[in-house]
């Protein structure tokens, strides 16, 4: 069983509500989707990611659109002031944490989560003398301010791993608006990366660089992204979710050979069935 597996398995059984969640959980829901819930569906996902390594085994694929039916499964478990979190839909992977301070409009935690899994670009074609890149564990802390029917979240990380010895900052808005029985919300924001984790995700040292792979040392950037959601209850159980993300990769990026384009997107939608702790 793996950690995401006994991680659900814990939620369903207790439920202490305490902090707040991942922005890109809370927006999404009425009430901010606050405490211990355990979520499981399936999406189908159409997309591009133009990233050497991300998608496809060919340079020529990594452009290519792909569609896809996903298993889904997010979760949160809070206990006392401590919590962890899985949530599919946002940047970060995974991570735990600490209530350092929470008010009726604000909340201050401390993290630790991983935001880049590792990347293996060994079996592309013409790319095989690019090194694995490992994932990345970073501590920070993220703050969080309420307002009407709107959050502000602000998180600043720093890689602890030595996967890149980086430094990751987010801005992000997020606006949420009841229609009938939709829940309709936008999510918009800013990341700002570290020349070390550009260049460690994207950057090519003299060893790793070929007569048709040149040597490419990265510098920081910011990245903006924007995400348009609805999410309709079923009952008391289901839900049914769709999602547009749009995402503008840093200059940085876009230079590297290791990257086909200058942006990417998803479009999802899914039928999920949710669990709340008490």
């Amino acid at each position: 069983m793996n950690i995401r597996s006994l991680c659900a398995a814990a939620i369903l059984l207790t439920g202490f509500n305490v902090s707040a969640a991942d922005i890109a959980r809370e927006i999404q829901h009425p009430g901010y989707g606050k405490g211990s819930f355990a979520e499981f569906g399936f999406a189908l996902l159409a997309g591009s990611e133009p990233l050497i390594g991300f998608n496809g085994q060919t340079a020529e694929q990594s452009g290519d659109t792909f569609i896809s039916l996903s298993g889904s499964l997010e979760g949160r478990l809070e206990y006392k002031r401590a919590f962890v979190e899985f949530i599919d839909n946002s940047f970060s992977n995974a991570s735990i944490g600490f209530n350092a301070h929470s008010t009726d409009r604000t909340n201050h935690d401390i993290i630790l989560t991983t935001l880049f899994s590792g990347v293996n670009r060994s079996d592309v074609v013409g790319f095989e003398t690019i090194e694995n890149r490992k994932g990345d564990v970073n501590l920070g802390f993220r703050s969080s301010y309420y307002f009407g029917d709107g959050i502000a979240q602000f998180e600043l990380v720093s890689d602890v791993s030595s996967a890149h010895d980086g430094v990751i900052a987010t801005l992000q808005f997020g606006h949420q608006a009841q229609v009938r029985n939709w829940n309709l919300h936008a999510l918009a924001g800013v990341r700002y990366f570290s020349d070390n984790v550009v260049d460690q995700l994207f950057g090519v040292s003299a060893s790793e660089a070929t007569e048709t792979l040149p040597q490419y040392q990265a510098d920081s950037g910011f990245m903006p992204t924007l995400q348009l959601g609805a999410t309709l209850p079923l009952n008391e159980k289901w839900i049914f979710r769709a999602n547009a993300e749009y995402t503008r990769y840093p200059s940085s990026v876009v230079d590297s050979p290791l990257a086909q384009g200058d942006s990417g997107y998803v479009v999802s939608t899914g039928i999920y069935y949710v669990l709340h702790g008490s």
